[in-house]
């Protein structure tokens, strides 16, 4: 078993399923499934591409109830990446027993525990999503090849990171789910999720790799491309039982 799994494998808790929420996330690019290495891939742009890595935090989970009142879940950081089919599979803190109609949570690392220096668990290092000259996480990385890139290789290196104003990459997503969500003794919930990649350069701020083929410093880009990939998530499936 490789640390990334094994580490999955430990953050989950036990004993408690049926008062939790199964969270699931897959992975696709403009539509289509996301496989690493072998599919090339066209932004809007027209660079064609294709993505070696991708791999992001989520943290800072709440559920919303259909009366208004939001349910922060007991602190919980997942290092989720397209290689490793576990990290895809989190079970999310207890919750209350209720009905939920949306689902919040951040993309990145709060600025408690960047300011805390490096962490382990989902947070250590090794994972290659800290910065130690700058003392702060990756909240974001996607990388890969594209002929349009100018870098060695032809490589894309988006790292994103920044959590000092007015450069702060953490993004808050609220989703709202298509059918409520039930928790409590008698239910298994859980939520399908799908994140598009493309959304990271056909956003708002569209990205032309002859121009940007990458960035791994805080900064103005680091902040366009998070405002883009806010909108990467969309709500797949409901299942209660």
């Amino acid at each position: 078993m490789n640390r990334l799994l094994l580490l999955i494998f430990l953050l989950l808790p036990t004993g408690t399923a049926a008062q939790q929420v199964q969270l699931e996330i897959s992975h696709i690019v403009a539509g289509l499934p996301m496989q690493l290495r072998t599919a090339s891939y066209t932004n809007a742009a027209g660079d064609t591409f294709n993505i070696t890595l991708f791999r992001y935090y989520l943290s800072n989970f709440s559920l919303i109830a259909a009366d208004g009142r939001k349910i922060a879940l007991p602190p919980a950081y997942f290092l989720v990446s397209e290689d490793s089919a576990a990290s895809k599979k989190m079970l999310l803190p207890p919750c209350p027993e209720g009905e939920y109609t949306q689902l919040s949570f951040m993309i990145g690392v709060d600025s408690v525990l960047n300011f805390s220096g490096p962490q382990n668990g989902a947070l250590d290092p090794l994972y290659g999503m800290f910065w130690t000259w700058n003392s702060g996480y990756i909240m974001a990385k996607l990388e890969g090849t594209s002929p349009s890139s100018h870098l060695p290789n032809h490589m894309l290196q988006f790292h994103i990171g920044g959590y000092r104003a007015p450069h702060v990459t953490q993004r808050m997503i609220t989703l709202t789910l298509p059918s409520p969500l039930l928790t409590g003794p008698r239910y298994k919930p859980r939520i399908t999720l799908q994140a598009d990649a493309m959304a990271w350069f056909n956003g708002p701020n569209q990205v032309n790799f002859r121009q940007l083929p990458g960035f791994m410093t805080p900064g103005t880009a680091a902040d366009r491309i998070a405002d883009n990939y806010q909108h990467m998530f969309s709500v797949k499936k409901i299942v209660n039982q």
